[in-house]
């Protein structure tokens, strides 16, 4: 509580009578809680005492009759996927790459990434995959409603199209890759 010589002005009285009334409000709040709570607390004893609850017995778990006591094996698990050879990328198969993937591959780095991938992609491909419906979304099990297709905020097409460098009938027009379509003869077998 404040003293009394902090009241001032007009101001200080009424903040000081709106503390005086929120002090009171939640001590008789806090009050009403405890009350409940101990008469909760009190029917329950009660209500304990009254009946015998048997306490269920537990089941617990034999360790060494278990075949795998813990889901994370305690050491690792060679599995045998088909390996073949390295994969062998030719000149003219790398530069398709690139003007598909509009990617350079010009390092060495850049190179084994890409026997890597390769390589996994033959490995994952033997898995049996019988049976097994492809996941097109995680919401595939709820119904999605779309709204209307109206507008609602403004016709703005030509705001958002003013942005645009380059445009064609109402169109973005999107920049070249970073590689052009036709590529000098390069030699990845020497970096």
């Amino acid at each position: 509580i404040w003293p009394q010589n902090h009241l001032k002005s007009y101001n200080h009285v009424i903040i000081y009578a709106i503390y005086i009334f929120y002090a009171r409000f939640i001590t008789g709040e806090m009050q009403r809680i405890l009350q409940k709570t101990r008469s909760y607390c009190t029917v329950l004893k009660e209500v304990n005492k009254n009946q015998k609850i048997d306490k269920p017995k537990e089941n617990k778990l034999n360790f060494t009759e278990l075949k795998y006591p813990s889901k994370v094996p305690s050491k690792p698990i060679k599995q045998s996927f088909p390996t073949g050879e390295k994969p062998v990328i030719d000149n003219a198969t790398i530069q398709l790459l690139e003007r598909l993937a509009l990617v350079n591959l010009e390092s060495k780095e850049a190179l084994s990434t890409l026997e890597k991938s390769i390589e996994f992609a033959e490995k994952i491909s033997h898995i049996d995959t019988t049976n097994v419906l492809p996941l097109y979304t995680v919401l595939e099990d709820q119904n999605l409603y779309l709204r209307e297709d109206s507008v609602t905020e403004g016709n703005c097409r030509e705001d958002i199209l003013r942005g645009a460098k380059v445009t064609e009938e109402d169109y973005f027009v999107s920049p070249p890759g970073n590689i052009p379509l036709q590529q000098k003869e390069k030699d990845f077998t020497d970096n």
